[in-house]
C-alpha cells in the first residue's frame, strides 16, 4: 500500500498548503532557511543529479528563489516545500510541484534529498505524498517527472511510487558541462486510484 498523506492543510486566502506523512512534514521555505538551503543544495551530488540546481548554490540564489515562491503559488504555477523529519526543525531536502497547468490538469514532480536521510525510501515517501496531493487536492489528471538518464536511482524511486516510464528524450538538457538524456515518467489519476485500492 502506498504511503498516504496523514494531514493536508490548505489555508484560505491563497496561503501555502502544508503536508504531513507518518515520518515527514512539508512546509513552505522562509527567508530564515536561506543558509540551510544553500548548504544542502550546495552539495555537489545534488547539482550533479538534479535538473536545474546550479553549482555553486549561493545564499543569494537561495534568497531569490525562496522570495519567488509566494508569487508562484498565488499564480498557481508552482509549489515548493522544505522537507523535515517529523518533530525536527532541520531541513533534510526539497519536494515540489513545478509547471502546474490547471488547464491541462498536469504538474511536474521535483525532489532532492540531502544528507542524513535514507535517500531511496525517504524520497519515495516524499514523492508519493506530493503526487497524492497533486492528484487529490489540486485535481491534477497527470503528474510527471524528468530523470537524468545517468541517474537510475531516481528512476527506481519513480517506478516504486507507480509512475510509468513514458520515453527517452536524447541530449535534451545541458547539466554540469554535459549534454544529458532525459527519461520522462508519469502517473495518471486513474493509475493512482487503482494503486490505492490494491
Amino acid at each position: 500500500m502506498p504511503t498516504r498523506i496523514s494531514s493536508v492543510v490548505v489555508a484560505t486566502g491563497g496561503a501555502y498548503p502544508t503536508l504531513t506523512t507518518s515520518r515527514f512534514q512539508f512546509r513552505p521555505f522562509v527567508l530564515a532557511d536561506v543558509g540551510a538551503l544553500a548548504a544542502l543544495a550546495g552539495e555537489h551530488r545534488i547539482a550533479d543529479t538534479t535538473i536545474g540546481v546550479p553549482h555553486p548554490y549561493t545564499t543569494e540564489f537561495a534568497r531569490m528563489w525562496i522570495s519567488s515562491h509566494s508569487t508562484a503559488w498565488e499564480g498557481r504555477r508552482a509549489l515548493h516545500w522544505a522537507a523535515l523529519k517529523s518533530g525536527d526543525d532541520r531541513i533534510v531536502g526539497y519536494a515540489g510541484l513545478n509547471k502546474i497547468d490547471d488547464a491541462r490538469g498536469q504538474a511536474e514532480l521535483r525532489f532532492w534529498v540531502g544528507c542524513g536521510v535514507e535517500r531511496n525510501s525517504d524520497a519515495a515517501e516524499w514523492s508519493a505524498a506530493i503526487v497524492e496531493f497533486a492528484l487529490t487536492s489540486l485535481n491534477m489528471n497527470r503528474v510527471y517527472a524528468l530523470q537524468l538518464g545517468r541517474h537510475p536511482k531516481a528512476g527506481r524511486v519513480l517506478a516504486g511510487i507507480g509512475m510509468e516510464r513514458e520515453g527517452l528524450v536524447r541530449k535534451r538538457v545541458f547539466e554540469g558541462g554535459l549534454v544529458e538524456d532525459l527519461v520522462c515518467w508519469a502517473i495518471l489519476s486513474s493509475d493512482w486510484q487503482r494503486r490505492m485500492k490494491s
